[in-house]
């Protein structure tokens, strides 16, 4: 960076050709720009300026460096003014790990809104179930539980929590009966994620008691919540899922919310926001947290927190269906 610096005095000394005016002109000590000539000079073990006591003049080497300094300075000016212009308008391609705890009701607004402030940022939305290696894998950001952030290697914004809830189709219903309290869901065959990436083991408490877990009993195991959803929907057994995901299938009554005076503890339920701690993040990455962050506090500003109970109502918490 001296270097480039001694290369900017140059060409000012140049084209001024005096050491006094172009000291003036870039408002430093004429000492600096003795200095900054006599290292370049020393660098190039060449002579640039021929000096006397009434004027100065580039010797012939000197004149060939101030077209290759006035290129390589053309080229630097013009590379820094692009990205200085990138980062007023974020560009190029944002990678989005989000849980599948979110409804793609939840993330398609979010992602359409994004976008439509800064169109020219192309965005790659992947779902994970389990915990992901955002660094290793590539992630610019990710819309996580918030348990599954630890370390010091990420910033991590809240952003609310959303309900889980039993459910089952009113066909499962009819053929093997409503379970009326926890303990009655382990009789019924389960629509779960595969045990290696979601705990078959959930607690569920009603107000004012202590809550009890329960251990779901597998009888379709699939790595993807909206797989999950299609084969509750499909009679396939009970299944517990995130409240956004089925909220459309609860108001059609294709789906029952199951123990409607209980609700379930589960750490997964708190959301955020992580992006990696670096000293410089891109625009893109930095616009994107603060509207996700402004987006859910507006949903959370537009709708309760909080459902009131009805038959078969969902507790949807903030990352509710939009």
């Amino acid at each position: 960076m001296n270097q480039i610096h001694a290369m900017r005095v140059f060409v000012r000394v140049a084209e001024s050709q005096s050491f006094r005016r172009a000291a003036q002109q870039l408002d430093v000590s004429n000492a600096l720009v003795t200095r900054s000539i006599a290292m370049l000079e020393a660098h190039l073990h060449t002579r640039l300026i021929n000096r006397t006591t009434r004027n100065l003049s580039l010797t012939e080497a000197g004149l060939r460096y101030l077209e290759g300094c006035k290129s390589v300075l053309e080229e630097l000016d013009h590379l820094e003014d692009s990205l200085a212009l990138t980062e007023r308008e974020p560009s190029g391609t944002l990678r989005v790990m989000a849980a599948g705890a979110l409804s793609l009701a939840t993330l398609t607004p979010l992602i359409d809104g994004y976008r439509r402030l800064y169109p020219r940022v192309n965005v790659r939305l992947t779902l994970a179930e389990k915990h992901t290696d955002m660094l290793e894998d590539g992630f610019d950001v990710g819309i996580v539980a918030a348990c599954a952030t630890r370390g010091g290697e990420f910033v991590e914004h809240a952003l609310g929590t959303t309900a889980f809830v039993p459910c089952a189709s009113p066909a499962w219903l009819a053929e093997h009966g409503e379970p009326l309290t926890p303990e009655q869901l382990e009789q019924h065959a389960a629509v779960t994620l595969p045990p290696e990436e979601r705990s078959v083991n959930w607690l569920f408490a009603r107000p004012g008691e202590n809550a009890q877990q329960v251990t779901l009993q597998p009888g379709y195991a699939v790595n993807n919540m909206l797989m999950v959803r299609l084969a509750a929907l499909a009679g396939m057994g009970v299944a517990i899922v995130p409240a956004p995901l089925v909220a459309d299938d609860l108001a059609a009554g294709t789906l029952v919310r199951l123990l409607p005076d209980y609700e379930i503890e589960d750490a997964q339920a708190s959301m955020a926001i992580v992006y990696p701690r670096r000293q410089y993040l891109p625009a893109k990455t930095l616009r994107f947290v603060d509207y996700t962050v402004e987006h859910f506090q507006q949903m959370c500003e537009e709708k309760p927190l909080r459902a009131p109970r009805a038959a078969h109502a969902v507790d949807t918490g903030m990352l509710m269906h939009g």
